[in-house]
């Protein structure tokens, strides 16, 4: 019996027994009626004081234990029933002289379902039936099936001056694969969770390292490439204007095969706006196709300053953008000028050559296979500026059902949810590089092609941010349009507003601002619970 209660029925019969000893005759036959009332009832109303208190404890104690059996792994009632007993046994608080008389947690469906009795010692067994305390629960396993992008900055930021942030990311992004992977194995479905890795820094890569051997100049294809690649650039030449890095419409991987370089598998993004539309690429619209990453070989003009100069300009002008732009010199037998690493102001260190800067670890297209995801994780290197809305786009692409990867379940598929998890530790920007291009080669090409609407080469670094945060803003309104739950963390951001990513989630509680690395585990944590939520449907 509990403490109080029995604190409680000792006080009262005292009072009983001093009533009892009143010898006035009033007194003793009013006492003598009441107390063959009184003390029954008493006692039935202490029975029902103590079967409710021990109802709660056990209620509290089956409700742990079965969210505690549906979290397990377990696929059959028997093992099921085996996690559920012991967590109850572990968690139920019985009063003195209480029984735990049945338990039982079986797999119905998706539900775990669990019942528990207790019998308690009765104060009044001979005046009232005594009936065990029962309390019932039912636990929805996850059957949601899940396809997740984890967007995942890899910009330069994220190692700058030994920063762990890149190390950090590693460790706490790979625990959150192995979360996603216990819940994937406690699911009845046979695909329940399928995820995708985008690293993102100012470019994506696409695809692996792509050798142009067999590529054929004239079909403009080769073994490797995908068709939804346009290595012309014809987004750069729209109603005959020549927005592009070269004077001439050519064929960046025939020009890569002729200096005998590889394909490195980055891409530019598209221009507006298919920058961030989840659109199929389609060859009669040509600013729908992705051009592959070519940083052009910066001119030798003497005294002007450039970053990648790798091969000899050739022709005869002295326009430093005449010869930048000369696509004449990437032919069989170029002169390289320069090979081996150079350094750009911002501290990043980039190999000479027209992949520059697409050193990234490759994306991983949707899969189950966990193990292939945490070793790409692992695999990370930080290179580049910042920019969200390509690594954003390209999470959507990892889940739409439409080209140009189309490995996505169509939209509106019963029990489905599509999540993107963005990452990233900067705003974005696309800073001067102190050259005559007026920025670095990446995603949006130079500056001065006009990739960023209404953004030229004098725009100052907010201007520039503030246009690509616009896109940003469009692309997450666009995605959730599309019932995508965004999830953003933000982490050791001093500068610029959280707002930007806060309103880039699908709820307030779907962002995190992480002011310490060393706390990025905790909100991964708490991402993985709220994405694998089981719930008390009873």
């Amino acid at each position: 019996m509990d403490i109080k209660a029995r604190d409680r029925l000792t006080g009262v019969l005292a009072r009983l027994k001093a009533g009892a000893h009143d010898e006035r005759g009033v007194a003793a036959v009013i006492f003598a009626l009441a107390i063959a009332v009184l003390i029954p009832m008493g006692l039935g109303v202490f029975d029902v004081y103590m079967a409710t208190e021990q109802r709660g404890k056990l209620q509290d104690a089956l409700d742990a234990a079965a969210l505690y059996a549906a979290r397990s792994n377990a696929q059959t009632s028997a093992d099921i029933d085996a996690i559920g007993d012991k967590a109850l046994a572990a968690n139920l608080q019985l009063m003195d002289g209480a029984v735990l008389e049945s338990s039982s947690f079986t797999l119905s469906g998706t539900k775990v379902v669990a019942q528990a009795s207790v019998r308690l010692q009765a104060l009044a067994p001979a005046l009232w039936e005594h009936d065990p305390v029962s309390v019932d629960t039912e636990v929805q396993r996850a059957i949601d099936r899940l396809e997740i992008a984890l967007v995942l900055d890899n910009t330069g930021s994220m190692v700058l001056n030994n920063s762990p942030k890149l190390a950090t990311l590693k460790t706490e992004a790979k625990k959150l694969v192995d979360k996603l992977a216990q819940a994937a194995a406690m699911s009845a479905e046979p695909e329940p969770i399928k995820l995708a890795l985008v690293p993102f820094s100012n470019t994506v890569r696409v695809q692996g390292t792509t050798s142009l051997t067999n590529w054929n100049p004239a079909s403009h294809t080769g073994p490797g490439v995908p068709d939804w690649i346009d290595p012309r650039g014809r987004q750069h030449w729209p109603n005959g204007s020549n927005m592009d890095i070269f004077d001439v419409q050519t064929d960046r991987l025939t020009m890569m095969q002729n200096i005998g370089q590889p394909w490195a598998g980055c891409v530019e993004s598209r221009r507006q706006p298919f920058d961030i539309s989840e659109a199929a690429p389609d060859t009669s619209t040509p600013a729908s196709l992705f051009v592959p990453y070519f940083w052009p070989d910066e001119p030798d003009v003497s005294g002007t300053a450039r970053i990648n100069d790798y091969l000899t300009d050739g022709g005869s002008s002295t326009n430093w953008l005449v010869k930048e732009r000369r696509s004449a010199k990437y032919a069989v037998g170029a002169n390289w000028r320069r090979s081996g690493n150079f350094t750009t102001d911002l501290g990043m260190t980039y190999t000479h050559g027209p992949n520059a800067g697409c050193t990234l670890q490759p994306m991983i297209r949707l899969t189950t296979n966990t193990s292939t995801i945490k070793t790409a994780i692992d695999n990370m290197t930080a290179i580049g500026e910042t920019n969200i809305p390509l690594g954003m786009v390209w999470g959507w692409h990892a889940l739409t059902p439409n080209a140009p990867l189309a490995d996505g379940a169509p939209y509106g598929t019963p029990h489905l949810r599509k999540i993107v998890i963005l990452m990233t530790d900067g705003e974005n920007t696309l800073y001067d590089s102190g050259t005559n291009n007026d920025s670095y080669y990446g995603g949006l090409g130079f500056i001065w092609q006009g990739m960023l609407n209404g953004v030229t080469g004098s725009s100052g670094t907010s201007t520039r941010t503030t246009a690509m945060n616009n896109r940003l803003s469009a692309l997450c309104t666009a995605m959730k349009a599309r019932k995508i739950e965004v999830y953003t963390v933000r982490v050791e951001v001093s500068s610029g507003s959280s707002s930007l990513l806060q309103n880039c989630a699908s709820a307030p509680d779907k962002f995190f601002d992480v002011a310490n690395v060393n706390q990025l585990g905790a909100a991964f944590d708490a991402i993985a619970a709220a994405i694998t939520n089981l719930r008390i449907t009873k």
